[in-house]
């Protein structure tokens, strides 16, 4: 009999998952405010957001370092990650102007994606050296 494990973990892909969020945190510092101009977007504009945003940013930031160092052993994503997440995480939890708030955002959002871009490039290079034939 096989025993079937299910985990969560592994069957998201927190890299691309981290990306996506980080993006709608680069989006919602830079292009909401001007569409708020014009359009009634007040809901996306309370501060409730960056709170869920970043909610939804921790577990991709920490299950992705997690699992990129276990493929491909390179610390650089994981500081990349921290050093967003502190960003984004003090933007969300620190009073703080909101022209503070988009200024420390918009740098730890492009942190967080830099940090996913070069985990899933290392573990794709892992992943290929790995599956290459050693020749002897």
């Amino acid at each position: 009999m096989h025993i079937i494990r299910f985990s969560i973990i592994k069957l998201v892909n927190w890299d691309k998952f981290g990306n996506f969020v980080s993006m709608l945190c680069l989006i919602h510092c830079t292009v909401l405010p001007l569409l708020a101009m014009v359009l009634p977007l007040s809901v996306f504009l309370d501060e409730s957001v960056h709170v869920w945003l970043f909610i939804a940013l921790l577990p991709a930031a920490i299950f992705g370092a997690w699992s990129g160092w276990r493929h491909h052993g390179d610390g650089k994503p994981s500081l990349l990650l921290a050093a967003g997440l502190a960003l984004v995480g003090s933007a969300a939890f620190l009073p703080m102007s909101t022209a503070a708030e988009i200024a420390v955002t918009i740098p730890g959002s492009l942190l967080l994606i830099a940090g996913h871009t070069l985990n899933r490039r290392l573990n794709l290079i892992s992943h290929i050296a790995g599956a290459r034939p050693t020749n002897p």
